[in-house]
Formats: structure tokens, C-alpha cells, sequence
């Protein structure tokens, strides 16, 4: 009983912690901002020449670095689906011709059979 108690006041507590901590300001960006900008570390940066603002257009598209997957929004029917399947399937059964075949480097040359 007594240990119920204590685990239910542990997660009022932690719960009613994040709660305060979302409500609360930041801690300390502001005052190293500030301090950044009283020393000189941070400055804003220099307006662009004429031939970087002349290359670029006037409205900036963004360009995804990654590829986007071009996604098959056709749905299967069921023939198609069992036709996928039987070409896996003798895919599979290829392979495993195949690989009876090649012998391992540490085993006998002839299989037993």
C-alpha cells in the first residue's frame, strides 16, 4: 500500500515537471545572443554582390537533396498478385538448383546422395 502511494506521488511529481518545464522561458539563449552580439562574435552578414543576386531567380523553389520513391498507386488484382508469387517461387527454385551445384570450399567433391 505504502509503496502505491509513493509511486503515485512520483508521477504527479515528474508529470506536473514537464508541465512547468514546457511554460517555462528559455534559460539561457538570449543572454549568450546578446553576449555574442556585445563582443562582436556575431555579426549579421554582408549584403550579396551584384552577379550572386543577378544568377539567382526571383522566387527560390526548394530541391530535395534525397530522391522521392515514385510510389505504384495502382492496386494488384488477385492473377496478378498469384502471377508474382509463381515468379518468385521459380525464382527461388532456380537459386536453389544453382546453389546444389557449387560445391563448398571444405566439403567433399561429390555430394552424398
Amino acid at each position: 500500500m505504502m509503496f502505491a502511494r509513493l509511486a503515485l506521488v512520483l508521477i504527479c511529481v515528474l508529470a506536473a515537471g514537464a508541465a512547468f518545464a514546457q511554460e517555462a522561458p528559455s534559460s539561457g539563449g538570449a543572454f549568450i545572443g546578446r553576449l555574442f552580439d556585445a563582443t562582436g562574435l556575431r555579426t549579421p552578414p554582408p549584403p550579396a554582390q551584384d552577379f550572386v543576386r543577378a544568377s539567382r531567380s526571383e522566387e527560390m523553389r526548394y530541391r530535395a537533396f534525397d530522391p522521392t520513391s515514385a510510389k505504384d498507386s495502382k492496386r494488384k488484382s488477385a492473377a496478378d498478385l498469384r502471377a508474382m508469387g509463381a515468379e518468385l517461387e521459380a525464382a527461388a527454385a532456380e537459386n536453389r538448383r544453382r546453389a546444389g551445384r557449387v560445391a563448398a570450399p571444405d566439403s567433399p567433391d561429390k555430394p552424398a546422395r
